[in-house]
């Protein structure tokens, strides 16, 4: 695979950039590979079958507090695509590597995976949406401005002319990305804010989804640790001999702040770990309460 940027190549990735992030290079598309249907990357956040299936493209992380679903939700906004028809999928950290950290940061935490994402997954989904019909308008020999787009389909009103979102993908993506991007109003949102079906559910009710927690190399070790019942405070004594004679330790590791031990399984890692006496020195944790914290927190103002 080449990976180079020509000169068009660049202008198409930046001209739509949105937050610092490029909307579009070209690379093969997932989704596509893994049905066997016909699929265009129209930009790096929205794929759209032939038969009018949206897959949205998302970089952050779900545990279970709705961002694969919310992300995608503004994406379908301002694409103004048939929500019965969209998935998800999260972006491959291989690609966003090869594709120059296309997808900004692919971390999550402190509650800004919507809130850190949503101004330049919009603009990927109006982008997508101008993109489109200003392929439609294109076939139709019209200005774009006289053409309309709805829940996946664009209209011409004047001559009552239609086409699908499926129909155009593989005209719009190669397409230059808007220079000007509108986004909707808020208040007109049909799709993002609302409470809609989450997409994670039903693949996680059937098992199918493969966690870290999941995940099995060979070699694989795993640890069971255990930390000072009172803040700030430290160990000061182990006797771990009982705990190293069980099936599958590897090694009990012991640092100031905690004593952990390594297994060839999680669950065996933990049981060894109930044998192992620490003696702990709480240190000045030991006469905390809710007094002296509440005392603490007065004299701070």
């Amino acid at each position: 695979m080449t990976t180079g940027l020509n000169r068009r190549d660049f202008l198409r990735a930046s001209a739509a950039a949105g937050g610092g992030l490029a909307l579009q290079f070209s690379f093969p598309v997932p989704a596509a590979a893994a049905s066997g249907a016909p699929a265009t990357e129209v930009n790096a956040w929205v794929v759209i079958h032939a038969d009018d299936r949206v897959v949205v493209r998302i970089a952050r992380s779900e545990m279970g507090q709705g961002t694969y679903t919310a992300l995608a939700q503004l994406v379908a906004e301002e694409l103004d695509c048939d929500w019965s028809r969209v998935s998800a999928e999260f972006a491959s950290p291989n690609e966003h590597i090869k594709r120059n950290r296309i997808w900004g940061s692919m971390s999550t935490g402190g509650s800004l995976g919507v809130r850190g994402s949503q101004d330049y997954v919009r603009r990927a989904g109006a982008a997508a949406r101008q993109m489109l019909v200003a392929a439609a308008a294109a076939r139709w020999g019209v200005p774009a401005g006289e053409c309309t787009a709805r829940e996946g389909v664009i209209t011409h009103p004047p001559t009552k002319r239609i086409l699908r979102y499926g129909q155009v993908a593989a005209a719009a993506a190669a397409l230059e990305p808007p220079r000007a991007i509108t986004l909707r109003d808020p208040k007109d949102w049909r799709i993002a804010g609302k409470p809609l079906r989450r997409l994670d559910l039903p693949d996680k009710v059937t098992g199918k989804p493969v966690f870290a927690v999941d995940v099995a190399l060979p070699g694989l070790l795993h640890a069971s640790i255990a930390q000072c019942p009172v803040f700030g405070g430290s160990v000061r004594g182990v006797d771990s001999a009982e705990a190293e004679k069980m099936r599958g330790v590897k090694k009990v590791v012991r640092e100031p702040g905690f004593v952990a031990v390594v297994a060839d399984s999680w669950w065996r890692a933990n049981e060894a770990l109930k044998k192992v006496k620490i003696d702990w020195d709480p240190g000045p944790g030991a006469t905390a309460s809710t007094e002296t914290v509440a005392a603490m927190l007065r004299d701070g103002l």
